[in-house]
C-alpha cells in the first residue's frame, strides 16, 4: 500500500494556513476591542469560571503551552484582571476580572458572534460538525483533549 504523502502535506499545510488566517480574523475582530486574541480566551475562561488560580488557567487555555504568567502579568497592567488573595490559604492567589474586564468581555462576545456568523455563511452546520470530528482525530490523546473536554467542547462524537 503505497501513502500518499502530498496529500497529508497539503492537510498540514492546510491546517497551519487556516489557524494562521483565524488568529488574522481574531486579531481584526479583536483589535477595536483593544484585546488580543489570547487575551480575550482569558477573559472568556475568567468570565465562565471566576477566582482560578494561574495554573488552573494555564490547564484550561489553548493560546498558551505551559504558565500564563507574562500574559496575566500584562492583563493586570492593563487592569482587565486582577489577583486576589484566596481566603483560605493565602499562598494561593486568585484571577479574577476587574470591571473593565467585564466590559470587555461583552463586546468580545459580539465581536465572537460576527466570526461565528461569518462561518455560518461560508459552512453549513454539517460541515462545520464534519470537520469538527475530522480535526478532532488529530487531538486525541494530548493535553488540548483534556483542555477542550474541561472547557466543555467534547471531542467525542
Amino acid at each position: 500500500m503505497r501513502i500518499d504523502i502530498k496529500e497529508a502535506e497539503k492537510f498540514r499545510y492546510l491546517v497551519l494556513a487556516v489557524q494562521r488566517q483565524g488568529n488574522r480574523l481574531l486579531k481584526s475582530y479583536f483589535k477595536e476591542i483593544g484585546v488580543t486574541p489570547s487575551q480575550a480566551e482569558v477573559i472568556t475562561i475568567l468570565k465562565d469560571t471566576p477566582f482560578i488560580t494561574l495554573k488552573q488557567l494555564g490547564a484550561l487555555l489553548i493560546c498558551e503551552e505551559g504558565s500564563p504568567s507574562r500574559l496575566v502579568e500584562r492583563m493586570v497592567k492593563d487592569q482587565l484582571i486582577e489577583r486576589i488573595k484566596d481566603k483560605k490559604d493565602s499562598r494561593f492567589v486568585r484571577l479574577t476580572l476587574t470591571p473593565l474586564g467585564n466590559e470587555k468581555y461583552s463586546v468580545i462576545l459580539k465581536a465572537e458572534n460576527e466570526m461565528y456568523n461569518m462561518l455560518h455563511h461560508v459552512y453549513t452546520q454539517e460541515e462545520l460538525q464534519q470537520s469538527n470530528q475530522m480535526l478532532s482525530k488529530l487531538l486525541k490523546d494530548t493535553p488540548f483533549e483534556q483542555k477542550l473536554e474541561e472547557r466543555d467542547f467534547s471531542l467525542k462524537g
